[in-house]
């Protein structure tokens, strides 16, 4: 029986250990949190197929909703554009630890063992091959690793450099978030929202405000790191335009960090695959990682399956990386180099753009959205040319137009990866991937 470790509790990577378990592989994961510690005290919205690729049954219905309409304003606050919920909304919103508890429990039903309060400190290696993990508990060795330690992920920070794997996140990699739900005030005059405002009061970034019956949903999220205090003062200025945000945090009141950049260029190495957050699965401004993980957990297992040599090498775990990246990668690939536009553009210019007449392009917004393969690619590249005619500007004009010339160049290069694993090609097709989101 061969034995597969997961390195971290992410979901990706417990989505692989069930469906591996399952299929008789001896898997265990080892996570640092205690089992009630699993996840944050939020609720997340994800693609609900995620859960169809990585063989979990939809949840009980009062755990989940249905996501609505988004209002969408620019960083004044003045013009908004509304993104309607389509006929068959495929997006789903529930309680983080609610995904978690059917994650474990359906993992532990197939077999899976779950070693909790367990911190993972590096990759441990042979030569080029990882073959377990050093912890605080101990190296526990395994014939695959699959790491789902998230953005900062002391495995893959720790595998060797021939394998050219990405170990660092570089600046707008990352968001810093800040997230507390209020208790609801006004009740009988301000209706229920959900509305994500960008460059909320000059910052590069994003908040949203989710008004509900109960309380109000306030996230503040930035490329660089912020402390209370300044999260304090950036909802006080929400709550100026958003008189339902109470003054009394009812839960939530804490920070995380997300990757909000394209994936990794290469996901594997002998003896070991990233997923999840590991490799930067999170869609780029858009949403969560949460499915795009799910998926990946499903591929990442399969292609272990179909392994006829047992080595999971590189050669053997390269389908895992295709697969993905043609399927969903691509998309949040083209979503980063939109990203990387408006990390650079001054949010008096946003503004313009969305007085403008940002509401006419309302499909088009729509449709980047939606992870559509190498079609995203696309979708962002005609967003990008339609919205140069909006503006006057000469030195915006020429920014657009550059993340259109990479947002091409993307399409070609994505279209290059290698069909086989060859550490050198892989490598030199990396290095040509990566220039394209030099900020």
């Amino acid at each position: 029986m061969k034995k597969i470790i997961v390195a971290g509790g992410g979901h990706g990577g417990i989505a692989a250990a069930s469906i591996l378990a399952k299929n008789g592989y001896d898997v265990t994961v080892y996570e640092k949190h205690k089992r009630d510690g699993m996840g944050y005290d939020w609720t997340d919205i994800f693609n609900r197929h995620g859960l169809e690729a990585a063989q979990l049954p939809m949840p009980d219905k009062d755990k989940y909703e249905i996501k609505g309409d988004v209002i969408f304003y620019g960083p004044s606050g003045n013009t908004a554009f509304v993104q309607r919920s389509p006929k068959n909304q495929p997006e789903i919103k529930m309680e983080r630890r609610d995904i978690y508890n059917l994650l474990i429990e359906n993992a532990e039903k197939n077999g899976v063992k779950f070693k909790y309060g367990v911190t993972v400190k590096s990759a441990k290696l042979a030569g080029d091959r990882v073959t377990g993990i050093v912890t605080d508990k101990g190296t526990f060795t395994a014939d695959m690793v699959i790491d789902a330690c998230g953005c900062d992920s002391p495995v893959r920070k720790t595998l060797p450099d021939c394998c050219g794997i990405q170990k660092e996140m570089k600046d707008y990699d990352k968001f810093y978030i800040y997230r507390a739900f209020f208790n609801r005030k006004e009740k009988d005059t301000v209706e229920n929202a959900f509305k994500l405002t960008l460059f909320s009061n000059g910052n590069r970034g994003i908040s949203w405000v989710t008004t509900n019956d109960e309380y109000t949903d306030v996230l503040i999220g930035r490329f660089f790191p912020f402390d209370k205090a300044e999260a304090k003062r950036s909802i006080d200025l929400i709550r100026e335009k958003n008189p339902a945000i109470g003054k009394k945090i009812v839960r939530g009141g804490s920070f995380a960090q997300i990757p909000v950049r394209q994936n990794l260029s290469i996901m594997v190495c002998d003896g070991y695959a990233a997923v999840g957050d590991s490799a930067f699965m999170a869609i780029p401004l858009i949403g969560s990682g949460i499915a795009n993980a799910l998926r990946a957990g499903g591929i990442i297992a399969d292609v272990i399956m179909k392994d006829e040599t047992e080595t999971y090498s590189a050669e053997t775990l390269w389908d895992y990386q295709k697969i993905y990246f043609k399927k969903y990668g691509v998309s949040c690939a083209a979503l980063a180099c939109f990203k990387n536009f408006l990390v650079k553009t001054e949010p008096e210019s946003l503004d313009n753009i969305f007085d403008r007449g940002i509401d006419k392009f309302r499909d088009r917004i729509s449709a980047i959205s939606k992870i559509r393969g190498y079609e995203t690619v696309k979708d962002v590249l005609e967003l990008l040319l339609h919205g140069k005619t909006l503006v006057t500007d000469k030195a915006l004009s020429k920014e657009i137009g550059a993340a259109a010339k990479k947002t091409a160049k993307l399409l070609v290069v994505a279209r290059a990866m290698p069909k086989e694993y060859s550490r050198n090609e892989v490598i030199k097709w990396s290095q040509e991937y990566n220039r394209i989101f030099t900020v």
